[in-house]
Parts: structure tokens; C-alpha cells; sequence
């Protein structure tokens, strides 16, 4: 019962703010935007040039389903801003929720529309063949990626209009899920360090489970560094 009324609550919080709207529905945009891009715009280049695209085609759901991720973790962060300015959190920690039962509700509402999507994005694009797991794995994935987003926008921006120029600046994060196009060494070892590299390398290498690993324990690396300094921040 809790759990709906904090359901509803964000909701309304989102559809008040034009810009929070309009990133919540606009993963949906960006999986029927691709799938037309793939229907109708591939053939048409290929049409034109002498280069096979189909090799790279995968490469359209790595971005969609880091886009997803990276929409809706702007939307988290929007929502902390929100919350730290009217000093929700603050209001909650004396509540039988407390301050982590807000901050567990606060980033799983975009996690699980993350997993959502995800799922979505790789059944209407239908660009590449996955395992059930992998499918799973990756959403998984791009759900702890909207968390690191939230939690970036929130700790490093003061209020929602910084927060959307940092949002911008974020999302330069996602250039390291191509760097195995630029077959550099160095950019690769680099991009190791970086979510988005590991959702990259899941979808192509669906079968390395070492790539699973490494994957988790990166971004859950990420995602304890900004919890730890989220806590120190509001304690």
C-alpha cells in the first residue's frame, strides 16, 4: 500500500515538470525511432554505398538500451534535485520509511522502467539473436546505469538546470560503449572502467560469462562509490 501511494506520488512529480515528462516516454520514442531507421533507412543507404552495415546493425540496440538507462537516470536525478530542495529526504528519515527506504524507492522507480524498456528495445528492434539470460543480464545492466546517472546528476549538480547541462556532459559516458570500433588498445583497456563499455561487449560476446562478471562488478563499483558519497553527503 505504501509502495502505490509512493508510485503515485512520483507520477505526479514527473508529469509537473515538461521536461521529467517528456524523458519518461522518450525511450519509447527513441525504440520506434530505431526501428523505423532499421526498416527503412538501412536499406535505403546500402542502397547507396558499397558498405555492409548489417556487421555493426547490433550496435543500434547497445545505444538504445544505454539511452534508456541514461533518460530515465536523468529523470532520478531531476527527482532527487527536486526532493533535496524541498528536503524530502529529510522529512523521510524520521518516517518509518527512512532514509534508505527513500533512497531504495527513489532509484528503483526509473530501474525497473529501465528493465522495461530494455526488454522492449531488443524485441521491437530485433537486430541481433540473444540468449533469454543475456536479455536479462543487459537490462539488469541498464537499469544500474539509470542509478549512476541519477546519482551523478544529483551529486554534482545544484539544481535541475545545471543538472540537465551536467546530463549533457554525462552522456559522453556512452562513447565508451564504441570503442571497439576504433580497435585502439589503449581506448579499450581504458573503456573497462566505464558501465556502458559492458553493455556494449554482453551484446556482442553473449556467451563469455567472464564479460558478466566483469560487467557487474564494474558498475556495482560505480554504484558503491556513489552511494558511499550520498550518504556521507546527507548524513
Amino acid at each position: 500500500m505504501v509502495g502505490i501511494i509512493h508510485l503515485k506520488n512520483d507520477l505526479k512529480q514527473i508529469l509537473r515538470d515538461p521536461i521529467m515528462a517528456i524523458l519518461i516516454v522518450a525511450p519509447l520514442l527513441l525504440i520506434i525511432a530505431f526501428k523505423l531507421m532499421v526498416l527503412y533507412l538501412v536499406p535505403f543507404i546500402q542502397t547507396l554505398i558499397e558498405f555492409d552495415i548489417l556487421p555493426y546493425i547490433d550496435y543500434v540496440l547497445v545505444f538504445v538500451v544505454m539511452m534508456c538507462g541514461a533518460m530515465l537516470g536523468i529523470v532520478t536525478g531531476f527527482m532527487m534535485i527536486d526532493d533535496r530542495d524541498g528536503k524530502i529526504a529529510e522529512l523521510m528519515s524520521v518516517t518509518p520509511l527512512g532514509r534508505s527506504g527513500y533512497l531504495i524507492n527513489r532509484l528503483l522507480f526509473a530501474a525497473v522502467l529501465s528493465v522495461f524498456y530494455s526488454i522492449l528495445s531488443y524485441y521491437v528492434l530485433n537486430v541481433v539473436v540473444l540468449p533469454f539470460i543475456t536479455i536479462l543480464f543487459v537490462s539488469l545492466l541498464s537499469s544500474i546505469y539509470s542509478i549512476i546517472i541519477g546519482l551523478l546528476i544529483f551529486t554534482f549538480a545544484d539544481d535541475k538546470v545545471k543538472g540537465l547541462t551536467f546530463a549533457k556532459a554525462i552522456n559522453s559516458l556512452s562513447l565508451f560503449a564504441f570503442t571497439d570500433l576504433l580497435a585502439l588498445k589503449w581506448l579499450t583497456v581504458l573503456s573497462w572502467f566505464f558501465p556502458p563499455y559492458w553493455i556494449s561487449l554482453i551484446i556482442q560476446s553473449p556467451h563469455s560469462y567472464l564479460n558478466y562478471g566483469l560487467g557487474l562488478l564494474v558498475n556495482f563499483v560505480w554504484l558503491f562509490l556513489l552511494i558511499r558519497h550520498y550518504w556521507k553527503k546527507e548524513s
